[in-house]
């Protein structure tokens, strides 16, 4: 086996285990998460703020328009009253 090989098999191998590393890790900490929520008995509407706080595609799309308003609206000439 050349040493490309073996060093690609090797990159393959550890991203293998990174990938299985972090689905662990993701579900500890989600454990964790849940059995805090539960323990400070927290609800839904105590997360409110931080849901809102989300950037959605309807966002983006709004600010995308207004912004090409924008520069439509800067680049067309005004007529001036004679």
């Amino acid at each position: 086996m050349s040493r490309v090989a073996e060093l690609q098999a090797r990159i393959k191998a550890d991203q293998d285990e990174l990938l299985e590393a972090v689905k662990l890790e993701r579900a500890d900490a989600l454990k964790r998460i849940k059995a805090d929520i539960k323990l400070y008995d927290f609800k839904a509407t105590d997360f409110k703020g931080l849901l809102e706080s989300r950037v959605t595609q309807k966002k983006v799309d709004d600010f995308l328009a207004s912004k090409a308003a924008k520069a439509k609206k800067a680049t067309t000439p005004k007529k001036t009253a004679k």
